[in-house]
């Protein structure tokens, strides 16, 4: 009997090789959170390019908290307030409270809940308005607690995509944090994030304390965690990788968890749905390799059409570089302004994950090919 391909490219993997010191560090942060009864002082934010496994690692940090005995709140930033995603979701989640009274709640906090969504009309910072920032905090300080009473270790709250989060409610978000530490006894409460790499920019131009957050870098997989996120699914439906087709793919995808996904999956079809005790040869790598081109062609070219044409010029004034961490000075020479020209195109082009810091002054692309894509098929006219 076939079976299904245990592979998921594009989905929220349920396993994370090579991750095990993030998750150690969250396992970490949380134990003494619980061991105390006290806020986990420090936020963690997750920090990569798209297709690099951050949200599979927070939900799989989700799943890991929650068998170790705490209640979780799991947001998305980017639909709506960030404050109001968080309140909805504490209500609806540890605090319980009925659908119906979520608008009540959350004018209490002082947001108005209006077509499409609802949006936080408080300011940040300001002398003595008893705002946002110290209802959500009266919040948080009573959804910890209460949750404590519950005999639960403690509560977590996960932010995915943080960098996409509205300005306002980044900055409450921090706020609210920097004081609950002046008083952080009896709040057993963490705050783990997850965002593209320019996050702590974001974060920072919101609120400048905030480069105290612990901003840990998620990157491509080291060989022989590629190698056991290849194997791995495999073995477990039976199935075993011939070692020259599984040093190929690894060689392949250069350690790229979609790319990972996405090759295991091409290789799994070529295979027929293998049956338990079947072996994937060199020769099923080969017959996949027509079909993960396209599913990278169609990645590659998502990507493209995300870029406007003054960010298409930028890109293709990137990928004429012999570097793989170009120099602004170069993409600026190549398109013929000044460096300060290219500030908006760049954060726009970090913003939707195509490109990514690689050190003082240089950029790189975030997903392995995607420069040979541009040089081979883009067509930007005065740069080609």
């Amino acid at each position: 009997m076939s079976q299904p391909s245990p592979y998921t490219p594009g989905e929220i993997a349920h396993e994370v090789p090579g991750r095990a010191d993030h998750l150690d560090r969250v396992a970490d942060l949380l134990a003494a959170m619980s061991a105390r009864q006290r806020l986990a002082g420090r936020v963690h934010v997750f920090v990569g390019p798209r297709g690099v496994g951050k949200t599979s690692l927070l939900r799989e940090a989700q799943r890991q908290a929650e068998a170790a005995g705490h209640q979780t709140v799991f947001v998305t930033a980017g639909h709506g307030d960030l404050v109001t995603t968080l309140v909805e979701a504490i209500g609806l989640g540890p605090l319980r409270w009925q659908p119906q009274s979520v608008g009540a709640r959350l004018r209490e906090l002082g947001i108005s809940v209006g077509v499409p969504g609802a949006r936080v009309e408080a300011t940040f910072g300001g002398g003595d308005d008893p705002t946002v920032v110290r209802r959500l905090e009266d919040l948080l300080r009573t959804t910890a607690r209460e949750v404590a009473e519950q005999d639960a270790a403690g509560t977590v709250l996960f932010v995915d995509e943080l960098q996409s989060a509205d300005r306002d409610g980044l900055r409450a978000l921090a706020y609210v944090w920097q004081h609950l530490q002046a008083d952080p006894d009896g709040v057993p409460l963490a705050l783990v994030c997850a965002g593209l790499g320019h996050t702590e920019d974001v974060v920072t131009d919101a609120a400048s304390f905030a480069e105290r957050f612990a901003y840990r870098q998620v990157g491509s997989l080291e060989e022989a965690a590629t190698r056991e996120a290849l194997s791995a699914p495999a073995t477990a439906l039976g199935v075993t990788w011939e070692t020259a087709a599984l040093t190929e793919v690894v060689r392949r995808t250069q350690g790229y968890p979609y790319f990972v996904q996405v090759h295991g999956d091409g290789v799994w079809r070529a295979a027929d749905r293998p049956d338990p005790g079947s072996t994937l040869t060199r020769a099923h790598v080969d017959a996949a390799r027509e079909g993960v081109a396209e599913d990278l062609e169609a990645l590659y070219r998502s990507r493209w059409a995300k870029a406007s044409p003054s960010e298409q010029r930028f890109l293709a004034a990137m990928s004429a570089s012999a570097d793989e961490a170009v120099r602004r000075g170069d993409i600026a020479d190549a398109l013929g302004v000044a460096t300060g020209a290219l500030g908006m195109a760049r954060r726009a082009l970090m913003d939707k994950g195509l490109v990514e810091v690689a050190g003082h002054g240089r950029l790189r692309f975030t997903v392995p090919g995607f420069r040979e894509f541009v040089r081979e098929s883009a067509d930007v006219g005065g740069l080609r």
